[in-house]
């Protein structure tokens, strides 16, 4: 039987633990390498940092999952992928050998050459580290320490994030909540979305008087400041890094090809290009001329078809393609149980769009059974 292992814990690879359990035959003689035991769902985050649920209702317990579906488990992450003795080179010193991997590990934080960033600010990713900092910075708030947060990064996930915080500073601190600004180098918030969506976010942003300073590029985060490339200085009490997410530097270094950007390539039945004995989905990898946004539903969309071609790649069957429209819905949760939905152009908004995100979230996480066991 071929050695499988799946290198990442991400929305991709739960779908194929979810499959394995239903497979036992190819599951035999596999491998789940995650640097956690549980997978932190992203698309929950915003509702979490605004205080409506609790952490344990946004995880997916990767260790049962893996039980479930008889997968050794090996908590550690990767550090290189020996492609010549097919082993994945693990932080803790373990080689976990394959003959066939499939890599679902996600994008680090992109924070180029900005100084003081890993040690002052709060990346948010891994999201596991991002939970903690702002679990850290509401202690902080509650203790009348928090007068003033930044969040570096203007995308949907920044804007999010920032609406997110005022929401829950001002439900904690009231009449003395803490100012939240957006700090990005793009020209306009949002800037992938349409304009519609884009007007309905940056007036919600000024309607709860979160700054917002655009065509301003970070070049210093202290202990207690944000320095622009300009010379502006904002005092910060703390600061989390939002911007776009870069690939694991790994992924190139082992000689894998690679786009552009240092994501996996893949063809269409989301194996290497280079490596017909790995496959990759999720934001760390990248469909050669099919390229799509960076957002967990292709990652979603993406597992069913993986877990199909890794059961075949495994028995020695034949693969099928996976195509998707690079269309998707996106749902922006406002802080205050209300959303802004962006489809196709246009853009809708209210109450019923939070609730409609909430139940989409919430039967995402429940289909994988119990939630994540974070002791």
């Amino acid at each position: 039987m071929k050695r499988l292992v799946l290198l990442g814990g991400g929305h991709a690879h739960i779908e194929v633990l979810h499959d394995l359990a239903l497979h036992p035959e190819t599951a035999r003689n596999a491998t789940l390498v995650t640097p956690y035991p549980w997978l932190t769902y992203s698309g929950m985050m915003p509702g979490l940092f605004a205080g409506h649920y609790d952490i344990d209702q946004c995880t997916v317990d990767l260790r049962a999952l893996a039980e479930r579906a008889q997968v050794t488990l090996v908590q550690a992450g990767a550090i290189r992928v020996d492609t010549a003795d097919r082993e994945v080179v693990c932080d803790n010193g373990a080689r976990v050998p394959y003959d066939v991997l499939s890599l679902d590990v996600g994008t680090v934080s992109f924070a180029s050459d900005v100084r003081g960033v890993e040690r002052h600010a709060v990346v948010m990713r891994p999201l596991e580290r991002a939970v903690k900092g702002w679990s850290d910075t509401i202690v902080r708030a509650r203790e009348g320490r928090i007068g003033a947060v930044t969040v570096v990064g203007g995308g949907a996930a920044g804007v999010e994030l920032a609406l997110a915080m005022e929401y829950r500073l001002r439900q904690e601190l009231g009449l003395a909540w803490a100012h939240v600004r957006v700090v990005t180098n793009t020209g306009l918030v949002v800037p992938e979305f349409p304009a519609g969506a884009r007007r309905r976010l940056a007036a919600k942003l000024r309607r709860r008087n979160i700054g917002t300073h655009t065509g301003s590029a970070v070049m210093e985060v202290g202990p207690d400041y944000v320095r622009l490339e300009q010379g502006l200085e904002f005092t910060s009490d703390a600061v989390f890094w939002a911007t776009g997410g870069a690939a694991h530097p790994w992924i190139r270094a082992s000689g894998f090809s690679t786009d552009e950007r240092g994501f996996l390539l893949t063809d269409d039945r989301l194996r290497s290009v280079s490596h017909p004995d790995v496959f990759g989905a999720g934001d760390c990898a990248a469909v050669q001329g099919r390229p799509h946004a960076k957002a967990g539903v292709f990652a979603v969309r993406a597992g069913p078809a993986l877990a199909a071609n890794l059961r075949a790649a495994v028995a020695g069957g034949e693969l099928h393609p996976h195509v998707t429209h690079p269309r998707y819905l996106a749902l922006v949760s406002t802080g205050n149980r209300h959303a802004v939905a962006v489809w196709n152009g246009l853009a809708w908004e209210g109450d019923w769009v939070w609730n409609w995100k909430d139940r989409i979230d919430r039967a995402f996480v429940a289909r994988y059974g119990t939630t994540g066991d974070r002791r």
